[in-house]
């Protein structure tokens, strides 16, 4: 009879001993979830659709400001950038590391632009064979 009430605590220290690890565990799991879901370091190419007016600092004037139209169809990132001279469609359109990067042919120049995306503004930097040149924007809010 000794043996079987010995064999009962060992039992139950050992079933106290799980359930307090296995809530621990299921603790950190959901806070680690939760930490990542909404972690503002995880941008998506959604964060980036949309229609961005920019400006950019010592560029000649017609590339000084602009709108950056950005969207998805069919799974695939686009932007056009409408400036003082006309539109141009941007290659190379890409999202990688929080950063969304695209080259324009300006008169047969190539620029490479990345921005980032935090919340409604936007900066970044476009760089040529003139130079790195700094770039800000916001959101743009068409009427409805």
């Amino acid at each position: 009879m000794v043996n079987l009430k010995g064999i009962v605590k060992f039992g139950f220290v050992v079933y106290s001993m799980l359930l307090g690890f296995s809530s621990h565990a299921a603790e950190n799991v959901n806070q680690f979830a939760v930490g990542v879901k909404n972690s503002p370091l995880l941008i998506s190419e959604e964060n980036f659709l949309g229609n961005w007016k920019y400006s950019a600092e010592n560029v000649p004037y017609e590339y000084a400001k602009g709108i950056l139209f950005i969207s998805k169809k069919e799974g695939i990132l686009t932007v056009l950038v409408a400036l003082r001279g006309g539109e141009r469609k941007a290659q190379e359109v890409k999202v990688k590391d929080n950063t969304l990067s695209f080259n324009l042919n300006l008169e047969g120049h190539i620029v490479s632009v990345s921005i980032n995306v935090v919340g409604d503004k936007i900066s970044g930097k476009a760089s040529s064979d003139d130079g790195v040149f700094p770039l800000t924007g916001e959101r743009r809010l068409d009427p409805e």
